[in-house]
């Protein structure tokens, strides 16, 4: 396990949050990995996307299944030149394609209302060997958040 992994878990036992720790055994950077090599309802995987809109970097969590809505997503940031982060923007910012774990990131996090649809979820750890799991409704204890409806199924 690397040292954002045992960041994300030190901030978990610290907000006394119930969590399992996901062995994926294999590198998994996408949720479809994640749902291939883990067998877990492909639903309960939570993608956490960091977009550019302007000059400002924005996180975003929604079911791995689903996709952003880009008008949805425009409209909410009041902006219309939205692009994901390129992998040099993303280790910029400390991460790599498939370890962003939104637990470390600081900055408010837009979250898909369809994000609770489920009792459980998991996402990245921040370690593409590892997820994490936790009671969705313990999710906005651990992030700074805004509930959105940003998804398109």
């Amino acid at each position: 396990m690397n040292e954002k992994i045992l960041r994300a878990i030190e901030k978990l036992k610290q907000k006394g949050v119930y969590y399992r720790i996901l062995d994926i055994g294999k590198p998994a950077r996408t949720a479809e990995e994640v749902a291939m090599f883990y067998d877990i309802n492909p639903r309960e995987i939570i993608k956490t996307i960091l977009i550019k809109a302007g000059n400002e970097i924005y996180a975003v969590m929604i079911p791995g299944v689903l996709k952003i809505d880009n008008k949805k997503l425009s409209k909410i940031l009041g902006k219309s030149d939205i692009r994901f982060l390129n992998n040099d923007e993303l280790f910029s910012i400390g991460f790599f394609q498939g370890e962003v774990c939104p637990i470390l990131i600081e900055k408010e996090i837009l979250v898909d209302k369809r994000v609770f649809e489920t009792e459980k979820i998991n996402f990245g750890s921040g370690d593409i060997y590892f997820g994490i799991e936790i009671n969705s409704k313990d999710l906005m204890n651990l992030i700074k958040g805004k509930i959105v409806d940003v998804a398109r199924e």
